[in-house]
């Protein structure tokens, strides 16, 4: 993958030397806001391979589903919840990012406008909330908008212990690694259901994390390995990738020299107040990113 560059210091530095001075150099800040725009897209771009399986294409960014699907728990930056898909666009979704889209963005549940934030969430069909009652209704719903296509889904049903249970333990989709016949997770293990292969999940599991899985692009016919592709990643790998996302939603907002500025210094001391995610950014070690996101602060 092609991925952006870190963004050097000394852009960085001359940037806030200007706008102390009161000068925007558009140039400049043309520079250093697409490259922090191009770099948190393939932060982004990272997080959603972690979090959903489909990994873009090297060549035509096309996304390729992996097959290995038992790796997508919490380590692997996925999640134990039940995934469901939305009947009205059939995306993937959890709960939870129905919640949090919300808490981003506040929509009215009836119309789906975007609320208008004074004292109290107003909405233009004439509804509504103070924020705790909104917060609290987000909380307490069954029926939320999808993040996607906005309309109205159901939150899922929990499935009851024993059958969660039962769930785990029996996986048609895995594969015996010896004959590729249908094999079943139970009893701590994985068993073959026709040459009789049996082996420990948790090393089965383990082994499949060593697995180098080759990935081939449906459109343009290219093959690449899944393991040469994590480590072209490993710089870009964050369990945070919120701040990112942030920034590109609102930079292709900005039309004048004063909004990206304003854009810019809010990465950079959302960076800076967390400090480990910084060096994904910036192009130098963590000690002097540190020294200089606290000049720029003071």
């Amino acid at each position: 993958m092609n991925w952006a560059p870190r963004v050097k210091p000394i852009k960085i530095r001359q940037l806030y030397r200007y706008a102390r001075l009161g000068i925007y150099d558009d140039l400049l800040l043309h520079d250093v806001g697409w490259e922090l725009y191009a770099r948190c897209t393939d932060i982004a771009t990272v997080a959603d391979v972690y979090r959903e399986g489909r990994v873009p294409c090297p060549k035509c960014s096309t996304k390729i589903k992996r097959r290995i699907d038992p790796l997508f728990s919490k380590g692997e930056g996925g999640t134990h919840e039940n995934w469901f898909h939305c009947r009205h666009c059939d995306e993937r979704l959890l709960w939870r990012d129905c919640r949090q889209a919300l808490r981003d963005t506040p929509r009215c549940f009836d119309c789906r406008d975007v609320l208008h934030k004074e004292v109290v969430l107003r909405c233009a069909c004439s509804k509504t909330w103070s924020p705790e009652a909104y917060k609290q209704s987000v909380r307490t719903r069954v029926l939320l908008p999808c993040p996607h296509c906005l309309e109205l889904v159901r939150r899922p049903d929990p499935l009851p212990r024993d059958q969660t249970v039962r769930a785990r333990k029996s996986r048609p989709e895995l594969q015996c690694p010896k004959c590729q016949a249908v094999a079943l997770h139970q009893h701590g293990n994985i068993e073959c259901t026709a040459c009789g292969y049996k082996r420990r999940w948790r090393d089965y599991r383990k082994s499949l994390k060593k697995k180098d899985e080759k990935l081939e692009c449906p459109d343009c016919g290219y093959t690449f390995r899944w393991q040469a592709w994590r480590k072209s990643a490993r710089s870009l790998r964050t369990g945070n990738p919120s701040p990112a996302r942030d920034f590109i939603k609102k930079w292709l907002r900005c039309y004048t020299p004063q909004q990206r500025m304003i854009q810019i210094d809010t990465l950079l001391q959302t960076l800076h107040g967390r400090g480990p995610l910084a060096p994904l950014f910036i192009d130098s070690g963590e000690h002097n990113i540190r020294q200089m996101l606290d000049d720029l602060a003071s």
